[in-house]
């Protein structure tokens, strides 16, 4: 029996301190903010949707609004350090030559980060290109939680088709 007082002790004494640790790491957590990835996959019911008014700088100087984007533009939304879209990024730019898309029909939205030059210089030559503030303005507009998403907009901002990898759209191109 005069160990078990002191075994008792030790017991609480590190309940006490695994407490304190798993408090510190919540408050940690919780300031990091949301994370990048989504929580679940986008679902039909976000076609349709429209997208909100943005104003922003393309990585070449020039202006660029919701209303700059014609009937059909094609919107890729990446983030540097994300798998997916490193895996994404090669096809989109694949997809985008292949399917013969003008440059001015093509917006590349790369959310900052370490990398995004990186990212910024493979879509340049394929599209237009808005990183750092200006992306997360336009991401914000289209309501993008989550990355890799590649979308297909009408001229009056409405999206058409998104999917999270090309496939739905290049269905729908070819149909």
């Amino acid at each position: 029996m005069a160990v078990l007082a002191p075994v008792v002790a030790l017991v609480g004494a590190v309940a006490v301190v695994n407490l304190i640790l798993t408090y510190g790491l919540i408050r940690r957590l919780r300031t990091q903010g949301p994370p990048s990835r989504p929580a679940g996959p986008i679902d039909a019911a976000s076609v349709g949707a429209t997208a909100g008014p943005f104003s922003v700088q393309a990585v070449d100087g020039t202006a660029l609004t919701r209303e700059d984007l014609p009937d059909g533009a094609l919107v890729g939304f990446f983030t540097p350090g994300c798998e997916p879209c490193t895996e994404l990024l090669p096809r989109f730019v694949t997809a985008v030559r292949r399917l013969g898309l003008p440059r001015n029909g093509v917006l590349a939205v790369v959310a900052p980060g370490a990398g995004q030059h990186a990212y910024s210089d493979e879509l340049g030559g394929i599209a237009r290109v808005t990183v750092g503030d200006d992306a997360l303005r336009v991401a914000e507009a289209f309501g993008i939680t989550g990355y890799p998403v590649v979308c297909r907009v009408a001229s009056d901002g409405r999206v058409t088709v998104i999917d999270r990898d090309l496939a739905g759209l290049l269905t729908e191109a070819v149909a």
